[in-house]
């Protein structure tokens, strides 16, 4: 099991700029969306999973644990993908920044 390295971490943090990019203030009511930041900026679910859609789903993973409360974008460098899957699937993990919601009645994060 080889660390993913910090290359590839780099590559996957760069997928912020492309959901940066579908940030919107306004949502439907009770619509699932991501916030991605520390900003509080939010993203719909479906420009979520559109956007992962063309990578392999453990860089989604990856993004969701670095820099998110619990890991460092080093730590998760030096991870291997199965090492990322396992610290994903991990019930004590609790993202702290970037995670899943829902909008409230009047469709605002």
């Amino acid at each position: 099991m080889s660390a993913i390295g910090a290359d590839v971490m780099q590559q996957i943090l760069a997928v912020t700029d492309e959901l940066r990019s579908c940030v919107r203030d306004q949502f439907e009511p009770y619509e699932g969306v991501y916030r991605i930041n520390d900003f509080g900026e939010y993203v719909s679910e479906e420009d979520w999973l559109n956007t992962w859609a063309a990578y392999p789903l453990w860089w989604m993973h990856a993004w969701l644990l670095a820099d998110n409360g619990q890991h460092t974008s080093a730590q998760v460098n030096a991870m291997s993908v199965e090492q990322i899957e396992a610290a994903y699937a991990d019930p004590a993990f609790e993202p702290e920044y970037a995670h899943y919601t829902e909008t409230d009645e009047e469709g605002r994060p």
